[in-house]
């Protein structure tokens, strides 16, 4: 089973998204390609703005940090040169939170794969030229062999370690967070479940339990399924006319 999505909830953004884990859900809202203010400009490619707006008060070093690595992310997934001299704006609201408190590491690191889905969803949603398509997941190690895919709250609190990571469709790793106490062993376990996660997220039928490896927490497809969604909705007209 997949995360809880919903398409364009915002009529005045040109693409929005929500995008609902077990702990975060985060509303994106992108526009663009807009003018540019002259200091912000580049002469071969499109800036990116990402603004992160947290569930309650006012943004700060945090929401900083966060949006420099989503920043990142995306850039490496949108063709930024088909759109020089002009600006793509990206709007993450947090929604929702855990309840139960975290370390404030932990918190940072597993919020990261929700807000990097949610503005990828609304980059589609806004029909933005993309020359890749990404999936992050958030996995937690557990006990001695138990690695959890997308935990819940109680199961952030007793973990030892998170790790956010996030791949395109032909494995390449664009996202590489993680917090708490780990060796290097530990990380490639990690990293090599994230990336059948996130490859399995797109897989196509018959591919994806070869590549989720079996395991039933994987939500496998669920990317794909969106996507072909989109796809059949933005022809739909053809068909009834």
């Amino acid at each position: 089973m997949g995360p809880d999505i919903t398409h364009h909830p915002l009529a005045r953004a040109d693409g929005s998204a929500t995008f609902s884990s077990k702990t975060y859900s985060v509303l994106a809202a992108v526009n663009g390609p807009v003018e540019v203010q002259r200091r912000d400009e580049l002469p071969e490619e499109a800036a990116i703005e990402v603004n992160i707006r947290p569930a309650s008060g006012v943004g700060g070093p945090r929401e900083r940090w966060l949006e420099n690595v989503v920043t990142a992310v995306l850039r490496s997934v949108l063709l930024v040169h088909m759109h020089p001299r002009t600006l793509i704006q990206v709007t993450l609201q947090i929604t929702k939170v855990p309840s139960l408190k975290l370390k404030s590491a932990t918190n940072d690191v597993a919020v990261l794969p929700s807000l990097v889905n949610a503005a990828f969803l609304a980059l589609v949603d806004g029909g933005l030229p993309l020359q890749n398509t990404v999936t992050a997941a958030l996995l937690a190690p557990f006990g001695e062999d138990a690695m959890i895919v997308d935990p819940a709250e109680k199961e952030l609190v007793g973990c030892k370690s998170v790790h956010a990571l996030a791949y395109n469709q032909h494995g390449e790793m664009l996202l590489n967070e993680s917090a708490g106490n780990f060796d290097l062993e530990a990380w490639e376990e990690v990293a090599d479940r994230a990336e059948k996660v996130c490859i399995a997220a797109v897989a196509s039928a018959g591919e994806d339990e070869e590549i989720a490896n079996g395991t039933a927490e994987a939500p496998v497809s669920w990317l794909r399924q969106e996507l072909e969604g989109r796809a059949k909705d933005a022809v739909a007209w053809r068909e009834a006319t």
